[in-house]
């Protein structure tokens, strides 16, 4: 075991954990064993035994969490609730993971990974335009609930060291699927588009061309100098290098003319030497890779990722100090009992990954300082857009220039009253500007520090860029969302984004627990790439996650209308043949043989036809009132007006005050919230009040733009 790893495995060394998980939500127990914790899984009996439940009893004791997963009615049957559960045990931490939640009128719906996925909104996303739409990976909606719910459990750890009080944590897996949608729901409730087809990412920077052994996904337009500059040299530029082509409107407006000369070039060459010439040139390029060729990338193996680690995240210990909280700032404000109140994080994130995370510990409390630049404050880092608004909620905003030497300085002295930093730079940019974990440990020995890069802060490709799109191609989510057609096509959100985003909140999360008992703060280095391949199935776990028995996506009646139809067992099988109308098939081989992909085109045909007949809501309604695992393929607008989601309060529209935009899935006191900050809202309440400059000091530095 490397140092890494004894340091993950140290995290939560203090927790226990009780599993009465599916095998699917069990991911959720996983990820805290790899922080630490200590797991014991057990198996719920049908229905309760004086045995069983003294058995039961005697572990909820022993344990600081229960995870679990049973439906309402297993829980009825055993004889559980969370009351009875807190009576056992009242610190004990329980979290529950089910399909639709604990409450709201699909609460007793059944519901499957596919189903969440289509409820959920992340199916519809990879939706072309032939064929219906398709899962991205084996487990994708339970993966992604666990990960919301390690999340959620660790924040209900630390309100518990608060309150001494344990916490019942009610996820829906709908829910935890809405929420990775990004920007999708942030699309829509601001100008009412619906993200639709994946075939081209939601702002057509990205487009997927053909090249001699494969695909290769690349930007298009981003870079289009560069681009040019590349062609021209191999002698395949074409008109391109024409003054006409350097208008932007003039070249969307002629885009296919643009793919086929590129195509052309791509054609030319193999998806790898393409990735290396991108990469080289600063560009977010990618291999389309399928699943089976994802653990032969050099960077996951000289990472050890999977037979080593299989998790996205490596720990560096910093120098053991007591825990000393990070001084308030004085003011009016009433003092917080939100989880992380008194928990200061600076921001140096951009884009969606850093700001996701550092948005969720905000909304839980803590007060964050994002680190803003009017040179880079441009684009989706804007504080106007609707996508700024939604991702820095709950922060405070202060212009520091960090190409500045003297704003270096000024940057460590609040690092000093710091408790976290999270950065998303490439693993070169802190430490060219002298600003590498070791310097700032030195001014704040218990700091926690997270990096989210790329690839990672080591192995052949740490120096790599890349967004949500290149990680969808390089992990193979990519071809397994495109099964059925010609060309390979990214799915219509930022899904790697988010992934990488929990998982860093994760870590610091983690992290902050074991600094609160050892008063030793640490670096995590934490992969994009790697963030979204342990949740594919490809991490430690080694959950091949095979396909449900026999499931399929069938058209209804409406335009653009469909269902996902999940059969988990004969009795549900024999049910759904006499509701299409498919007697001939009710005998003769077993269901599970209908599955097999050399068999499906006549069961899958016959549901068709039926389904297609009716829409989707009916279709719905019969098979769950059959028992049948069965759920609508939602875009954005059915999400937004969906009463499931409407009965838990799930959206919020706070009089204007925040924009509305989708909650992850256990939200805390968002009366308390505030919206985004305007650019360099609180340089006075930073830098004179926190950091005691002078006012004459202060307006030096904005004059000479250090505060800029």
């Amino acid at each position: 075991m490397n140092q890494d790893q004894e340091i993950s495995t140290a995290l939560l060394k203090d927790i226990a954990v009780l599993d009465l998980a599916d095998e699917q939500e069990s991911f959720c127990s996983q990820l805290l064993a790899a922080l630490g914790a200590t797991v014991t899984a057990i198996t719920a009996p049908k229905r309760q035994t004086r045995r069983w439940k003294r058995f039961f009893c005697d572990l909820l004791e022993k344990n600081d969490m229960l995870v679990e997963s049973l439906s309402h009615d297993r829980m009825a049957a055993l004889g559980l609730n969370h009351a009875e559960i807190l009576s056992v045990n009242p610190e004990i931490i329980h979290l529950t993971i089910t399909g639709f939640g604990r409450s709201g009128p699909k609460r007793d719906y059944r519901s499957s990974d596919s189903v969440a996925a289509a409820f959920g909104g992340q199916m519809y996303l990879t939706r072309r335009r032939t064929g219906p739409p398709a899962m991205l990976f084996p487990r994708q909606s339970s993966s992604t609930a666990s990960l919301f719910g390690a999340v959620a459990a660790l924040l209900a750890l630390r309100r518990r060291r608060k309150t001494g009080k344990g916490s019942a944590v009610d996820l829906s897996i709908q829910e935890a699927v809405c929420s990775a949608l990004d920007p999708v729901m942030i699309d829509y409730f601001s100008t009412g588009l619906i993200a639709g087809t994946g075939e081209q990412d939601a702002n057509r920077a990205f487009t997927v061309l053909p090249c001699r052994d494969g695909f290769v996904h690349m930007t298009l337009f981003r870079d289009w100098e560069t681009l040019v500059d590349l062609l021209h040299a191999d002698g395949r530029a074409a008109d391109l290098t024409e003054a006409r082509w350097q208008k932007p409107a003039y070249r969307e407006e002629h885009r296919d003319h643009v793919i086929n000369v590129v195509s052309a070039w791509t054609a030319g060459h193999t998806r790898h030497e393409l990735f290396e010439l991108g990469q080289a040139m600063r560009l977010a390029w990618a291999p389309v890779v399928a699943r089976s060729e994802v653990l032969q990338s050099p960077q996951l193996k000289a990472r050890f990722f999977s037979t080593k680690s299989g998790f996205p995240f490596r720990f560096r210990r910093s120098p053991s100090a007591a825990p000393v909280s990070a001084p308030l700032l004085s003011g009016s404000e009433i003092p917080s009992t939100r989880v992380l109140n008194g928990i200061r994080v600076i921001d140096l994130t951009r884009m969606l990954s850093g700001p996701y995370a550092t948005r969720l510990l905000g909304d839980f409390g803590a007060e964050v300082v994002k680190v803003q630049s009017r040179k880079t404050a441009h684009g989706a880092e804007h504080n106007s857009t609707p996508y700024f608004k939604a991702w820095n909620r709950n922060k405070r905003s202060i212009c520091l220039d960090l190409d500045h030497p003297e704003a270096r300085e000024i940057f460590l002295r609040l690092v000093s009253v710091s408790d976290i930093v999270i950065e998303n730079f490439s693993p070169r940019v802190m430490t060219n500007w002298g600003l590498s974990y070791e310097r700032l440990a030195g001014v704040k020995p218990d700091l926690i520090m997270a990096s989210i890069s790329a690839m990672g802060q080591t192995g052949p490709w740490r120096d790599f860029v890349g967004f949500a799109p290149t990680f969808h191609a390089l992990s193979g989510i990519m071809v397994s969302a495109s099964r059925g057609i010609e060309m390979p096509a990214d799915i219509a959100n930022s899904f790697a984004d988010v992934v990488a985003g929990l998982y860093a909140a994760l870590s610091v999360l983690a992290a902050l627990h074991a600094r609160d008992l050892t008063g030793s703060g640490c670096h995590i280095d934490l992969s994009a790439y790697e963030s979204l391949c342990s949740l594919t199935g490809f991490g430690a776990s080694n959950r091949d996650g095979g396909a449900e028995a026999f499931c399929g996506c069938y058209p209804c009646s409406g335009n653009d209308r469909w269902c996902v139809i999940d059969v988990a067992t004969e009795h549900q099988w024999q049910r759904l043949c006499e509701i299409c109308g498919m007697e001939e098939l009710k005998s003769g081989r077993p269901f599970a043989l209908w599955g097999k992909e050399e068999n499906r085109a006549i069961p899958d045909s016959l549901i068709a036809r039926w389904t297609a007949r009716h829409k989707s809501e009916t279709v719905i309604r019969r098979l769950q009132k059959a028992g049948i695992s069965a759920g609508i393929v939602q875009n954005a607008a059915d999400l937004a007006h969906d009463r499931q989601l409407a009965a838990r309060n799930f959206f919020i529209n706070d009089k204007g005050i925040i924009d509305r935009s989708a909650l992850w899935p256990w939200h805390e006191k968002p009366n308390e919230w505030k919206p985004a900050p305007r650019l360099g809202a609180d340089n006075r309440r930073i830098y004179r009040i926190l950091l005691g400059l002078s006012e004459p000091e202060f307006q030096s530095l904005i004059r000479r733009k250090v505060i800029y």
